[in-house]
C-alpha cells in the first residue's frame, strides 16, 4: 500500500471517529437537558464563560420531568443572577422542541419587554449556526411569521411572549411559564400585588391547552409574602406543586426537597449542601459579593431576593428572639385577661383574615407587668358566623372554633377589645346586645400598622412578651404560638397582619392603661391596689 493510501485510509478512520463522536454527543446533548444548556451556553451568552453548578443540574433535571409530564406544577424560587431565565425561557422551549415540536409554549413576566426580550433569544438560539448544524433537520421555524413576541415552526409549535396583566384572549399553550412574575419595584405595593394575583387566577391558569396534561411553571425570586409565590403556598393544600426553593446561603431547616428523580435512585431530591450558610454556587458569588448584597439591598431586601423568603430569619421590625417561651404545662397565675380582635368585612379568598387573640397579664419575681398569649383564632367567616365566634370566644377563650365547651369554668375575659373599622363596629353593637362588654379600639390616633407596631417593640424586646411552649421537651412552641410567631416576624411583608393588629392593640392600651409598663420604667417594688387600672 503506498504512503497517499495509507494516509487516506488514516484521515478516513478519524473522520469516521469524528464522526461518530460527534453523532455521540449529538445524542447526548438531545437527551440531556443539562448536557444542552452547556453546549448551548456560547450561542446565547458568546464570550460569558459557562459556570456549571449542581443547581443548574437541578433545574435542568426538574424542568426534564415537566417535559415527560411527571411534573405538571413547578415552582422554582432562586436568587437573581443565577442563569433562571436563560435556562428556563431561552433555551427549555429550544430542547424540548428537539423531541416533541408540536409544544406550544406561553410566557409571561412582569412586563412585556422582558418577555419579548427572551423570546428574541430563544428565537436567536434555534437560528444559530450551533443549533440548525446539529438540530436543523428536525423542525423549521416559520418564515412567516416574524413577530418579535411570537413564532412557530412548521409542525404546529409555537413560542408566545406576553405580559403580566394582559388579557392573554385567544393564546393558549402546552407549558405556562411565569418567569418573574412580580416587579422588584411594586413589592410594597398592595394593589398590583393583589392584580398579578388576580391575573394569574382568572386569566392565565384558563390558558393550558390541556389542563390534565399540561404544564405550569413558576419561577421568580421573593419579594413579598402576598407574591405569586407566596400566593401559591398558601393555597396548595392538595400539595400538586413541586416546590424548588433554593436560597443563596443554605439553611437546613428549609431544607428543599421534591420528587424522585433519574439521578436519585428511588429517593427523592433534595438541595445537597448540609452546611450552614453554605453558598448556592461559591464559584459565581463569594462571600464578599454576598455580604455587599446584603448591605446594599438591608435585610427584607436580601432575605426577599436572596434568601427566598420576604424576610430575615431572625425577624425584621420583630425580632424572633424577643419573644420569651413559658416551658411549663400551666400557664402563670394570670392577674388580668384582655381578648383582641381584628376583623375583615367578606369570606372571601382574597380578602383579609379575621383574628382573635387572647392574653394573659401577670406579674413575674420581680413583680413586673408580663404577657403571655394564651389563643388566638382565625378564619376567613362571614359576619352571623364571626359574631358567633366573638361570642363563643369571650366565654371560653380556648375555644378553637371546632370544639365548643359551653360548661368552661376557667376565668373569665377582663376586657374585649375590638378594632372601630370594617365590621368591627356593628360586631360591639351586637355584643352589647348580647351582653358582653366590647371596647372599641381606634389605631388611626396612633399611625399606620407599621408606626404602631414601632410603638410597642421595647415592651417586646425587653422580654415581656411570653410564648407557650409544648412539652415534654418544650423544644418547640405550642402550634398556635408558632402561628403567630411566623407572621409577626415577617411583618410588614407576611400574607396577612391580622394577628400583628391583634397584638399591638392589646399592648398600646394596656400601655396608655398603666397595665403593662415600658421595661425602661420598671418598678422598684410590688404594685398597689391603686395601679394597673385600666381607663376605658
Amino acid at each position: 500500500m503506498s504512503v497517499d493510501t495509507n494516509l487516506n485510509h488514516e484521515l478516513c478512520n478519524k473522520d469516521f471517529a469524528s464522526y461518530i463522536k460527534n453523532i455521540g454527543l449529538q445524542f447526548y446533548i438531545k437527551a440531556s437537558f443539562h448536557e444542552f444548556i452547556k453546549q448551548a451556553w456560547p450561542a446565547i451568552e458568546g464570550g460569558i464563560a459557562f459556570v456549571d453548578s449542581w443547581h443548574i443540574r437541578a433545574i435542568a433535571e426538574h424542568l426534564e420531568a415537566c417535559y415527560r409530564r411527571d411534573i405538571k406544577k413547578l415552582l422554582i424560587n432562586i436568587p437573581p443572577r443565577t442563569s433562571k431565565s436563560t435556562i428556563v425561557s431561552v433555551m427549555f422551549p429550544a430542547w424540548v422542541w428537539l423531541h416533541n415540536a408540536e409544544e406550544k409554549f406561553l410566557y409571561a413576566s412582569y412586563a412585556g419587554s422582558l418577555s419579548i426580550e427572551h423570546s428574541l433569544k430563544c428565537r436567536r438560539l434555534i437560528e444559530s449556526n450551533w443549533y440548525q448544524e446539529r438540530f436543523g433537520n428536525l423542525y423549521q421555524l416559520s418564515k412567516d411569521q416574524k413577530a418579535k413576541g411570537f413564532f412557530d415552526n412548521n409542525k404546529k409549535g409555537s413560542r408566545i411572549a406576553t405580559s403580566v396583566g394582559a388579557s392573554a384572549t385567544g393564546k393558549g399553550g402546552n407549558f405556562l411559564i411565569v418567569d418573574d412574575g412580580n416587579n422588584a419595584q411594586d413589592g410594597e405595593s398592595e394593589v398590583k400585588r393583589k392584580a398579578t394575583i388576580e391575573w394569574l387566577n382568572s386569566v392565565w391558569s384558563t390558558r393550558l391547552n390541556n389542563p390534565k396534561n399540561d404544564v405550569q411553571i413558576i419561577i421568580q425570586q421573593r419579594l413579598h409574602e402576598e407574591d405569586i409565590t407566596g400566593h401559591i403556598i398558601d393555597n396548595d393544600q392538595a400539595n400538586e406543586w413541586v416546590k424548588l426553593i433554593l436560597p443563596m446561603e443554605y439553611e437546613d431547616a428549609r431544607k428543599a426537597k421534591t420528587i424522585i428523580l433519574p439521578s436519585t435512585n428511588g429517593k427523592v431530591w433534595q438541595d445537597p449542601r448540609e452546611e450552614e450558610g453554605e453558598l448556592l454556587c461559591e464559584q459565581r458569588f463569594s462571600l464578599e459579593e454576598i455580604n455587599q448584597y446584603k448591605h446594599r439591598l438591608g435585610s427584607y431586601g436580601y432575605a426577599g431576593q436572596y434568601q427566598q423568603r420576604p424576610a430575615p430569619e431572625e425577624g425584621g421590625i420583630i425580632q424572633k428572639s424577643w419573644f420569651k417561651w413559658w416551658k411549663h404545662d400551666q400557664p402563670p397565675e394570670i392577674q388580668f385577661i384582655v381578648q383582641s380582635w381584628d376583623t375583615a368585612l367578606t369570606a372571601n379568598e382574597m380578602s383579609a383574615y379575621s383574628a382573635c387573640t387572647t392574653w394573659g397579664v401577670f406579674y413575674d419575681h420581680n413583680y413586673i407587668e408580663n404577657l403571655i398569649l394564651l389563643s388566638s383564632w382565625r378564619g376567613r367567616v362571614e359576619y352571623p358566623e364571626l359574631r358567633e365566634m366573638a361570642k363563643r370566644l369571650f366565654f371560653d377563650y380556648r375555644d378553637n372554633g371546632k370544639e365548643h365547651n359551653p360548661d368552661f369554668k376557667g376565668r373569665k375575659l377582663d376586657m374585649c377589645l375590638v378594632e372601630a373599622k370594617a365590621s368591627g363596629d356593628p360586631l360591639i353593637q351586637d355584643l352589647h346586645k348580647g351582653g358582653i362588654r366590647a371596647i372599641p379600639f381606634n389605631p388611626t390616633k396612633y399611625g399606620d400598622k407599621i408606626q404602631r407596631v414601632r410603638l410597642t417593640t421595647p415592651i417586646i424586646e425587653g422580654g415581656r412578651v411570653w410564648l407557650r411552649a409544648q412539652g415534654p421537651k418544650y423544644e418547640r412552641l405550642m402550634p398556635f404560638s408558632d402561628e403567630f410567631l411566623q407572621e409577626v416576624a415577617t411583618f410588614p411583608n407576611s400574607s396577612s397582619r391580622d394577628l400583628v393588629d391583634t397584638m399591638t392593640q392589646v399592648l398600646l392600651k394596656l400601655k396608655d392603661g398603666y397595665l403593662i409598663l415600658n421595661p425602661r420604667d420598671e418598678r422598684t417594688q410590688p404594685p398597689n391596689d391603686t395601679e394597673g387600672k385600666i381607663v376605658y
